[in-house]
């Protein structure tokens, strides 16, 4: 969409000049006076306008202009204005200039000096544009995820504005993408360490002898490779807050260790004597069940009821889908400011499409598919979102995935077999996904009972999914 120019001027020769000379380039609106230029102004977006000094009702008279340019930077400080004025009229123009104008040329017209003015002042106005706006998501980064006026969102906000002043040790819960470390961020934001450092660790991607190592440090030659002292994340975030995301991945070794400093307060450097305190408030997150983990024996009982102190459930995206459009307009300034494109909202069936879908990347793909859509947006209206078709199957204990599967289905009606085979392979997969890929633990929570590894195995032979044979 081209931007629109406004040229108020007086004199039809000149507007017609002015519009032959930028109309490729721009959409041009025309006033022959101010009360016209005030119409133009309330009933278009205007991105920039042309102001002639010399107006009616006194067209000899250079003040007209700049009056009218002192009170369109008092009532419109954010629409740029470039001058036209006469030979004799360059003191003018500099103090109109003083006044807020962008830029000036003069008359009679160079085709050249003119159309570079517009674009310089086009691309300063942008520049300007462009900055505020990311000031904007940057200050609304933090709260992104946290927007909505739901029931949901509104007791989550009130749990997070009560435990963050406390010291308690906080368990986030969640699926993928709800915005477990935001809200772990806004936690540390808000209580008394926001001034400290505030340390994310992703427990589930490293092994247990680097993740050791990264949480408490080493001494210089500790192991081979370890050339020099090294802070672990428990002294460099003394003060502040220690976020372990995906905690139910931290080794049993490292729990032991874990489990130490929150009880004594005190741990030491690999390869190190030397007990050393560390004064850290400690924030975990887990997307999976710790209750059954506990109970298989991957995660030490005693450490969990240390870091299950206070617990915070983050709804997924599907149960507030009512706060979905104002979710997406913040996440679309965001993203549009970003990749450097002015975007203005959604179409009507892009919100509709987005109310009809599951969401099982929740937030974070919510972000994904809108920065998607902006960077391959045409206009300024996201008007399509392609990848969202079909039906999605979410894997979950607190949602009927029939029902879910349902709400999914198109409205131009399906092939029965095929999708009720489809529905039956994601099934297959998402259990195996949840029970870490084994077959016997994938059956039972299907209810499969005691034949669950024999059914499982039936089910992926049929669908063609590889699995390693004896699990």
């Amino acid at each position: 969409m081209k931007q629109t120019v406004l040229v108020v001027d007086d004199n039809d020769i000149n507007r017609l000049n002015l519009k032959l000379l930028l109309k490729e380039s721009y959409q041009i609106l025309e006033a022959g006076d101010l009360e016209v230029a005030d119409s133009m102004l309330s009933g278009n977006r205007v991105d920039l306008v042309v102001l002639d000094l010399a107006l009616p009702p006194e067209p000899d008279n250079p003040e007209i202009g700049m009056g009218y340019l002192q009170r369109l930077r008092k009532e419109s400080p954010d629409t740029p204005v470039v001058v036209i004025t006469g030979h004799d009229e360059r003191s003018f123009a500099l103090r109109a200039q003083k006044m807020g104008a962008l830029d000036f040329f003069g008359k009679p017209f160079d085709p050249d000096e003119v159309k570079a003015t517009i674009d310089r002042s086009m691309e300063a106005r942008w520049k300007a544009m462009r900055e505020q706006e990311m000031e904007r998501a940057l200050q609304s980064q933090l709260n992104t995820e946290l927007l909505g006026e739901s029931g949901e969102m509104c007791e989550l906000r009130q749990l997070i504005e009560q435990v963050a002043s406390a010291p308690s040790t906080v368990l986030i819960r969640g699926e993928t993408g709800t915005g477990k470390e935001l809200i772990a961020r806004t936690l540390h934001a808000a209580s008394s360490r926001a001034e400290q450092p505030f340390i994310a660790i992703n427990c589930a991607a490293m092994s247990a002898d680097l993740l050791e190592s990264e949480l408490f440090g080493y001494e210089m030659g500790a192991f081979a490779g370890a050339g020099k002292r090294k802070l672990g994340w428990f002294e460099r975030a003394s003060g502040g807050t220690l976020f372990l995301d995906e905690v139910a991945g931290l080794p049993l070794p490292v729990q032991a260790k874990l489990l130490r400093v929150l009880e004594t307060g005190e741990f030491s450097r690999l390869g190190g004597d030397a007990m050393l305190r560390s004064d850290v408030r400690l924030i975990c997150s887990t997307r999976e069940d710790l209750e059954r983990k506990v109970s298989d024996g991957s995660f030490r009982d005693d450490l969990y009821y240390r870091i299950h102190v206070v617990e915070i459930v983050v709804p997924p995206l599907r149960e507030h889908l009512d706060d979905l459009p104002k979710l997406a307009d913040a996440i679309l300034l965001r993203k549009a400011a970003m990749c450097g494109k002015r975007m203005e909202g959604f179409s009507e069936d892009v919100i509709e499409q987005f109310s009809r879908y599951s969401w099982p990347g929740n937030v974070r793909e919510l972000e994904n598919v809108i920065e998607r859509a902006v960077v391959l947006a045409a206009g300024d209206v996201v008007e399509s979102i392609p990848s969202l078709v079909g039906p999605q199957f979410v894997a979950s204990d607190d949602i009927d995935p029939l029902q879910l599967w349902f709400q999914q289905l198109p409205e131009s009606g399906i092939k029965a077999e095929k999708a009720v085979a489809e529905f039956e392979r994601q099934l297959v997969e998402a259990a195996l996904e949840r029970n870490h890929h084994i077959k016997a633990r994938a059956g039972r929570w299907l209810g499969f009972g005691e034949r669950a590894k024999d059914k499982m195995r039936y089910l992926c032979d049929k669908y063609d999914i590889d699995v390693q044979e004896g699990l």
